[in-house]
């Protein structure tokens, strides 16, 4: 037999089962999954990604538990008087949790052992002696041994049956505790002198369908009159014993009164005959005083009330005892803390529950089950949580029971790991208080992609170096772990999405070269960077990496004009060419960059025949009158160096041979075409020159005869003094009546520089002894422009003559 009874919530139910205890393996008890109100196939109870797991440590030894589809069956053997010894109902409880992805729901199972009548009653001892007085009134009564059946409810002792007598009969009795037991009474009197004793059966059966019964034989035996009986003083007594009360604690003083004297007088104490081997454990009597004394430790939570049966005799000859009967009742005291079980939805190791970060939320994480044996007010237990940060919170399951359930998405890259506080607490006075820490640590998915430290990296590599050359390093991060943290590189080529012709390290993100390159040939090179992370799925970022070539001096100049046969060349000079006639130009390239591709041309050899090149256009001139009746053939060295390091350099053999014809007129060195942005750049300077050298004369001037017109009016003079123009040394200047000069002055005077292939004229030069300043001369082809300042006094004139 076994049923469901419902108990309807969103996501908390109980499912009621029940069993008859000795069932046969392996019959089922239930499948939870039939009570699932979710699933997204109702037609199929078990799919990927959804299962019930058991949340309670143990279901008992004969429930075994099915996973998938949540099935309960029976393992082995059923026995109830095992699981649940006399308890009236034995209940198996535990919890389950039907999980998936997206919501759960806690199943509270209760299955319940119901009894059948597998026991019989049984008699502590087959056979008993009882004693009562030939003067014993009628109704006395005398307990008789308590038949003990393991079975419970209608299945346990109903009745007693005692067999055929005309003098006694049996009375049934119910305990405390709930047990039946029978009382012999005396319905006739006795005579021991007609009969001594009397052979009985008495007979315990079970209200069992069909029932079964136990027996045992009972001797009566007649005693002589005993004048007296003890007396107690009630028949009665009721106790109530705290349960931490000490051992050795008093806790009733019987007495009772016998008015006969000598032995018939003494009275003597000891438990009755139905009193059970555990109350005689953990209660004592005294024998001569009465006290009834606290033996060993008593606990609310195995028994809440003992029954006993006292007997009081006198030590005389054929004592009649009197029976009191004494209820102890046990009083709750707050003994026992909180007791917490929290079981997890997920795997724990080592104390440490790990839940996956993409946990959702409102997510059944943990079940805790708090436990209280008190009663009352001490077993009423409050239960908190601490230290979620506000991603978890408890939720009340049931009575007794509560889920931890998540509020928010996780994170375990901003919070890893969640040490949870659960604090139960009683209502007691004083409450009792139980603190159980729990750990959660967010297992990684694969969420976050890596992270470059930049977008664009560059990195430079010298052409011509060798394979295996390090270039530069590229970083990138995860914040993920394990595996979905471990990332990988791959170069492509921007251009062609292709393998690049570099290598990356996988760990440390170093990018080497694979060959070599020419700068001549390749510049720039554009590559993406790609990062991948080892999770699942696969997480990916790019970046872009720019590679320059780095220009090494590795080409020498190369003359293309004029062409070259075997590193000579033969130009035609007209005769009588006048200095200044450009002869011819030479006209070189480098592959190279920067630097290594600015060309000097310079005359190696030649130049005594007056003959001159430019260094910056190649452009061979002459540069003084030649004596064209001497030779026939001249020969010049030419060579071309780039400003490399080291300086590479070509060489040119030009050889002049004379012509009869007529040089150009437009051929010259001064008047060509490339040669007159240069004469107006430097006319431009003069000028500039010129002029700001102009206003400072004026200025200078009108300054001196300010400070004069000053002076002469504070001696009393005329405001206008004329100063005659000194003309020695063909100077102009204007002398100031100070006495102090602050400059020297300087005559004009006229340069010719001879000996140079330039013609200098009309010179000027001008020096200022303050300024420290030495001559400077402005070539322009054939001029050169030198000028000198002098200065006397406060005030200068500046002079230019060209």
């Amino acid at each position: 037999m076994n049923s469901a009874t419902l108990s309807a919530r969103r996501c908390e139910r109980t499912v009621r089962y029940k069993i008859y205890e000795e069932v046969r393996p392996p019959t089922v008890i239930g499948t939870l999954a039939s009570n699932v109100t979710w699933t997204p196939d109702k037609t199929r109870r078990t799919f990927p990604g959804i299962r019930f797991k058991l949340m309670s440590p143990s279901t008992g030894s004969f429930i075994r538990f099915r996973e998938s589809d949540g099935r309960l069956t029976v393992e082995e053997r059923v026995d109830r008087e095992r699981i649940c010894k006399r308890n009236p109902r034995c209940v198996i409880t535990f919890d389950v949790a039907f999980v998936s992805a997206e919501q759960f729901e806690l199943f509270h199972v209760e299955v319940e052992v119901l009894d059948v009548n597998d026991n019989s009653p049984v008699f502590p001892r087959t056979d008993c002696t009882v004693e009562i007085s030939e003067s014993a009134a009628l109704g006395t009564r005398v307990a008789l041994d308590a038949a003990e059946d393991a079975d419970v409810g209608s299945n346990s002792v109903q009745t007693y049956h005692l067999s055929e007598n005309a003098h006694f009969s049996v009375d049934v009795i119910t305990r405390v505790d709930g047990v039946k037991y029978a009382e012999l009474v005396l319905v006739k009197e006795l005579d021991r002198e007609s009969r001594a004793f009397f052979a009985l059966k008495l007979v315990a059966a079970d209200g069992g369908n069909p029932a079964k019964s136990g027996a045992t034989n009972v001797t009566v035996k007649v005693k002589d009159a005993n004048d007296n009986s003890p007396l107690f003083d009630h028949s009665h007594y009721s106790v109530d014993v705290p349960e931490d009360t000490p051992v050795d604690s008093l806790l009733l003083d019987l007495n009772a009164v016998d008015p006969d004297e000598g032995l018939n007088g003494q009275v003597m104490y000891e438990f009755g005959k139905q009193v059970t081997t555990k109350i005689r454990q953990l209660f004592k009597l005294d024998y001569k005083t009465g006290h009834l004394t606290l033996q060993n430790p008593v606990d609310y939570e195995d028994e809440t009330t003992y029954e006993i049966d006292v007997q009081a005799s006198d030590l005389g000859h054929n004592p009649v005892p009197s029976m009191c009967k004494i209820i102890i009742n046990i009083r709750d005291v707050n003994d026992n803390p909180p007791e917490i079980i929290i079981t997890s939805i997920t795997s724990v190791t080592d104390g440490v529950a790990h839940v996956s970060e993409a946990t959702g939320p409102d997510i059944l994480v943990a079940l805790i089950s708090i436990k209280d044996k008190d009663t009352g007010a001490n077993g009423q237990v409050s239960c908190t949580l601490n230290g979620g940060h506000g991603n978890f919170r408890l939720k009340r399951a049931y009575e007794g029971s509560y889920t931890i359930v998540t509020m928010a998405p996780l994170d375990r890259e901003k919070i890893a790991e969640y040490n949870l506080t659960v604090v139960a607490e009683d209502f007691g006075v004083p409450p009792l208080r139980t603190v159980t820490h729990y750990i959660i640590r967010l297992t990684d998915v694969n969420d976050n992609a890596p992270t470059f430290s930049a977008k664009i990296y560059e990195g430079f590599i010298e052409e011509n170096q060798l394979p295996g050359t390090y270039i530069t390093t590229i970083l990138a991060s995860d914040q993920d772990s394990g595996l979905n943290g471990e990332i990988t590189y791959e170069l492509f080529d921007s251009d062609t999405n292709s393998v690049s012709r570099f290598a990356i390290m996988n760990q440390a993100g170093n990018v080497y070269a694979l060959q070599s390159f020419n700068y001549e040939v390749t510049k720039r090179l554009d590559l993406r960077v790609q990062a991948s992370d080892r999770g699942w799925p696969q997480l990916h970022n790019n970046a872009s990496l720019i590679i320059n070539v780095v220009d090494q001096n590795d080409n020498a100049p190369s003359i293309s004009q004029p062409p070259l046969v075997n590193g000579s060349a033969e130009i035609q000079l007209p005769k009588d060419a006048p200095p200044g006639y450009i002869v011819t130009r030479i006209v070189a390239k480098d592959s190279d960059a920067g630097l290594n591709a600015e060309l000097t041309y310079k005359l190696y050899d030649g130049g005594d025949f007056g003959f001159a090149i430019d260094p910056n256009t190649g452009e061979i001139y002459i540069n003084r009158k030649i004596a064209y009746d001497e030779y026939d053939l001249w020969k010049v060295l030419a060579t071309v160096n780039d400003n490399g390091h080291p300086s590479l350099t070509s060489t040119a053999t030009i050889h002049f041979t004379l012509t009869e014809s007529a040089p150009s007129n437009g051929n010259f060195y001064d008047e060509r075409e490339d040669g007159e942005p240069k004469q107006w750049t430097l006319i431009l300077i003069l000028a500039l020159t010129s002029s700001s050298l102009l206003f400072l004369a004026i200025l200078s001037f009108i300054l001196c005869k300010s400070r004069k017109n000053g002076q002469k009016r504070q001696a009393n003079l005329p405001d206008a003094v004329d100063i005659p123009y000194d003309k020695e040394h063909n100077a102009v200047s204007m002398i100031s009546s100070q006495t102090a000069n602050v400059f020297d002055t300087h005559a004009f005077h006229s340069t010719t520089v001879t000996g140079t292939p330039e013609k200098l004229h009309n010179s000027v030069q001008a020096t200022a002894e303050v300024f420290n300043e030495t001559p400077q001369t402005f070539k322009s082809k054939y001029r050169s422009v030198a000028g000198e300042i002098d200065v006397s006094g406060d005030c200068f004139f500046l002079c230019v003559c060209v």
